[in-house]
């Protein structure tokens, strides 16, 4: 048995360096030995040349709101995103709409867990001004209590501001039909943000458009893992990162096409085309990765119980992300 868990531990801790390399050591050293301004030490911006790991687009130049349904999803589930999206690079004015307080142990906890979230939010990269609590007692907190998509549908159309510059898009992000971990609150947002965007807006290729002067809002939902996948650490990723460096390093150079490879799938949309909104996969590197641990460990200190620190070891969640439209 002791042999087993040394061969466990072992595994683990060969598969963290492999990512740590993979990750972080080989997309800086690219941006190293293949950036001018780096190389010169001669920059042109205030903003130093960052390697960022994702596939196969970006969003930018957004307004965009994550749908949450309690404190600690967004950097439970969302980290990789929020940090990512609120690059200064990136442009985009990034807010979090969470629906509920997190009293589901008792009512002393919501306002705690509110101030716990706004904690988060700042070391992830959010302002406490774009962060919103909906006021306690409009959706319950619980396993076994499903919102209704008509309530929060009007919460959305309260709370979520259209941007005034025309050319700045507006994209939601939530959780997807399976909501992570099955959580009731967590599909129900997934179906009260497509009932929202039914209730406002009508899906048009030309809307859609990037040359539109005009966009209809992009829905993103957060893929699902099942079980194994969830708690695979970085083992998954270091295939897929693997890959995605061999494609680009030598595949895509010297034979001229390029290799995508996940171990995911998309799902339908209503709003969009595969053709008009791709799916968005995102990578930690290290750098985001003790973000991350800093914004649940010390940001959300409430929910730090024995149980988390294994989802911190083990969670997928916290180094990778595949954003599909819904």
């Amino acid at each position: 048995m002791l042999n087993i868990f040394q061969w466990v531990i072992r595994l683990l801790a060969t598969s963290f360096v492999i990512w740590v390399v993979l990750s972080t050591i080989v997309p800086q050293t690219i941006v190293k030995y293949s950036n001018a301004e780096v190389q010169s030490n001669k920059f042109q911006s205030s903003l130093y040349p960052y390697a960022s790991l994702l596939g196969p687009s970006l969003i930018q130049n957004s307004t965009v709101y994550f749908v949450i349904g309690h404190p600690d999803d967004e950097v439970m589930f969302f980290a990789p995103s929020l940090i990512e999206l609120s690059k200064a690079k990136n442009n985009n004015n990034v807010k979090i709409i969470c629906f509920s307080n997190g009293d589901a142990l008792d009512p002393s906890m919501g306002p705690i867990r509110s101030e716990e979230l706004k904690s988060s939010s700042r070391i992830l990269g959010v302002k406490d001004s774009d962060v919103l609590v909906i006021p306690s007692g409009q959706y319950k907190d619980g396993m076994n209590i499903n919102w209704e998509a008509d309530d929060i549908a009007k919460s959305l159309s309260t709370h979520i501001v259209t941007p005034k510059d025309e050319q700045t898009r507006l994209v939601v992000v939530t959780f997807d039909e399976n909501g992570v971990s099955g959580h009731p609150n967590h599909i129900s947002l997934y179906h009260g943000v497509r009932h929202w965007y039914r209730k406002n807006y009508t899906y048009s290729k030309k809307i859609l458009s990037p040359s539109s002067s005009k966009q209809s809002p992009i829905l993103y939902g957060l893929k699902s893992l099942n079980f194994w996948e969830k708690y695979s650490f970085t083992l998954l990723t270091n295939v897929e990162l693997f890959v995605e460096h061999l494609s680009k390093l030598l595949i895509s150079n010297i034979l001229k096409f390029n290799v995508n490879i996940s171990f995911f799938s998309s799902s339908s949309t209503i709003n969009s085309s595969p053709e008009a909104v791709p799916t968005i996969m995102i990578y930690s590197d290290l750098n985001m990765l003790s973000v991350s641990y800093a914004a649940m460990s010390y940001g959300h200190f409430s929910q730090m119980v024995w149980f988390r620190y294994g989802w911190l070891l083990f969670s997928r969640y916290l180094t990778f992300n595949q954003l599909i439209p819904i």
